[in-house]
């Protein structure tokens, strides 16, 4: 699993979906569960620049092959988000991209800027706090690309797997940098071999909880791995990211669909809910405009402004 960031910066670009049929879009039927879990992705595609920004506060910004690389991806992911909203839309799901965007981002309230500051203290007081976010990197990439993966073999939509299998192109070449990237720093490094599998242990969640709610996480999970095919993915997933030094017989995505599984045994409803009342619909924040955390000028104030 090589990878060249010489040749990732001169071939990097917005994906490409010439001779995608978006026409035929409305020709095949999604599931409220297919749905649900565009919604879900799409969200996460466009919250990368608010991960970005988390990485980018660690040690690990001083190096510019990672830097390099980051800039690069970060552009890559937006277009995937850009390209699942654009597939929603023509198949009659009404909502303004940028509006949803905003939405998510202000729904995390001061979340984000806790997370932000723990995440820079950590990487300053901790000389191998990166080789973790590099690790939480490649799960999550090669967890997106499973997903994708899954939910093509669910939808059987012919145009979304086009879609998603440029997308999927994209991630197996992310995962391939952060694989590689967290290998090359915990290889002969005992003590950020022990520090990355205690953090993962303790404080690694599946790609996109924090963002979005547990029963949510659980929904999408539930939805495109419960069942014998998805449960072997998910056990793949956990024995390629065991072959990083110190990861051996971890266990992270297989045990969330067990959680997942318990969560429903205790409660039937839990999750199918979500999928069933359409709740992937992000509502305008009660308590922070998108304003006060944006410092977007509204309307109102534009208005405001030109009559004085």
């Amino acid at each position: 699993m090589s990878f060249s960031i010489e040749r990732y910066k001169e071939e990097s670009k917005k994906l490409d979906i010439a001779g995608v049929a978006w026409e035929e879009v409305t020709a095949n039927q999604l599931s409220k569960g297919d749905l649900f879990c565009l919604h879900y992705m799409m969200d996460i595609e466009n919250h990368v620049p608010l991960y970005l920004s988390h990485l980018l506060v660690t040690r690990a910004c001083m190096d510019p092959i990672l830097t390099a690389f980051l800039a690069c991806w970060n552009y890559e992911e937006l277009w995937h988000g850009e390209n699942i909203g654009k597939f929603l839309n023509l198949y009659g799901i009404e909502f303004d991209t940028q509006d949803r965007i905003a939405n998510v981002r202000a729904n995390l309230g001061f979340q984000n800027s806790v997370s932000l500051m723990s995440t820079m203290a950590g990487s300053w007081l901790l000389k191998d706090f990166s080789a973790v976010y590099l690790t939480i990197g490649a799960i999550n990439e090669l967890a997106t690309l499973t997903g994708y993966g899954a939910l093509i073999r669910k939808s059987g939509h012919p145009v979304l797997k086009d879609l998603l299998g440029r997308i999927i192109k994209d991630e197996r070449r992310h995962f391939a940098f952060y694989f590689n990237s967290a290998k090359e720093w915990l290889t002969g490094n005992e003590k950020a071999q022990r520090m990355d599998r205690w953090m993962l242990n303790r404080v690694w969640v599946p790609v996109g909880q924090g963002v979005k709610k547990l029963e949510e996480v659980d929904a999408l999970a539930l939805h495109l791995f419960d069942d014998e095919q998805g449960e072997e993915e998910l056990l793949n997933l956990d024995e390629k990211i065991g072959k990083l030094p110190g990861l051996a017989g971890i266990k992270l995505m297989s045990k969330a669909l067990y959680g997942a599984r318990e969560r429903v045994r205790i409660n039937p409803t839990w999750g199918r809910r979500i999928i069933e009342n359409e709740e992937w619909a992000v509502a305008a924040p009660r308590k922070s405009p998108v304003g006060v955390l944006t410092t977007r000028r509204t309307i109102a104030a534009d208005t405001s402004i030109s009559v004085i």
